[in-house]
């Protein structure tokens, strides 16, 4: 919907991140953009020197060590007041919260302000952060049960995640699963595909960090028949897995570039040419998981048949035989089994791409997603 058929008196929701806002959360920024009923103002604690979208309201700036170290624990105290006048300004109506520990920051200000609260989850904060060792997941978890006792609405991103935030407490009545979707704009079922002849490579986009089985997609390549050990493999992103996945794909002939961080219209561009998307996601030694894996979407709305794991929330964002191919976690032969039936079977990959893209737009539009996020609000906010 054009910003100039927005109505002028739209309700206004507080979105709360602690950070305004890394590169990597471009779901938040994109949330914000396709809301139609509903228009949001950004708050949180800080902003960073070049944001992908700036902070309305962030008083603590600057990235110093010494302020995040604050930040994380004191929160907002002493700063509540300024909080509340500025929402009050704002003429906001509800505070939405990201992230397990966003939303306990923003907690006290909630509270202070007597808005309702929404807090979405979205992995890590459910995973990861409540088993942390010398006591810090043990305090997050007695924070999180003031947040579950206050919030009216407990959002999750995958039923995968839901069933984490009941397990550590969280009233069912109050958990919503939400996808956030992705933005579909300016393509549509009948917008071409790239031909498979014209398609190359295997193609994995995320942090180069044991969660997202970098090694495990080098190992399965490795075990490839002779033919397709030679298949180029380009790595999107980067972390401290780098250097050991060089050495691991130097040692078995592989083909790998690793080509760093690159921007969204680079990565859409890498999707439309790849023979097969391939983020063979695990829970990592920290216990941290997926919370949902939306570059399966955008794989999958670029037409890349996928083939990764089984792994929590990844069977909900990919359809198994139907827009991609999922072996057991950890199993690598049985990823690398996939990997050439993908490879060397045009009509599966060309059906699994082109199914890829319809259930995408079918069921993951943000548009659609965040009509349903705007509901939530509506009910939070009625008496």
């Amino acid at each position: 919907m054009p910003d100039s058929d927005l109505p002028a008196d739209r309700p206004t929701v507080a979105v709360w991140r602690d950070v305004w806002l890394p590169p990597s959360e471009t779901f938040i920024r994109d949330q914000m953009a396709a809301m139609a009923r509903w228009q949001g103002v950004r708050v949180g604690m800080q902003e960073l020197p070049d944001p992908l979208v700036p902070a309305d309201f962030a008083p603590f700036t600057g990235a110093s060590r010494l302020r995040k170290l604050r930040g994380e624990l004191l929160g907002t105290v002493g700063w509540e007041r300024q909080y509340v006048n500025f929402l009050m300004e704002a003429e906001a109506q509800v505070l939405h919260a990201h992230f397990g520990p966003s939303a306990i920051r923003a907690l006290p200000v909630a509270k202070r302000a007597g808005l309702p609260m929404v807090a979405t989850f979205h992995g890590y904060d459910v995973t990861r952060v409540p088993r942390l060792p010398m006591g810090r997941g043990r305090e997050y978890r007695r924070r999180l049960r003031r947040l579950f006792d206050y919030a009216d609405r407990l959002v999750a991103v995958s039923d995968f995640i839901a069933d984490r935030l009941i397990a550590l407490g969280a009233p069912e009545s109050r958990v919503t699963v939400h996808y956030t979707g992705i933005d579909v704009r300016g393509i549509d079922a009948a917008s071409p595909l790239l031909p498979r002849s014209d398609r190359n490579g295997i193609v994995f986009v995320g942090r180069l960090v044991p969660k997202k089985g970098v090694l495990d997609l080098l190992d399965a390549v490795a075990q490839l028949p002779e033919d397709l050990r030679k298949t180029p493999i380009t790595m999107l992103g980067d972390g401290p897995l780098a250097g050991e996945a060089r050495r691991r794909a130097d040692a078995a002939g592989l083909d790998l570039t690793l080509a760093g961080f690159r921007t969204s219209d680079e990565v859409a561009a890498m999707l439309d040419r790849a023979a097969v998307f391939c983020v063979p996601s695990r829970t990592g030694p920290d216990g941290d998981a997926e919370g949902f894996g939306m570059v399966f979407l955008e794989a999958g709305l670029h037409g890349a048949p996928v083939v990764s794991y089984a792994h929590g929330p990844l069977r909900e964002a990919v359809a198994h035989g139907t827009t991609g191919l999922l072996a057991q976690e950890k199993d690598v032969a049985g990823l690398a089994a996939h990997l050439e039936h993908v490879l060397t079977d045009d009509q599966l990959a060309d059906r699994l791409g082109r199914q890829g893209r319809q259930r995408v737009l079918e069921q993951f539009d943000i548009r659609h997603c965040t009509a349903a996020l705007e509901t939530i609000y509506d009910e939070v906010t009625t008496p």
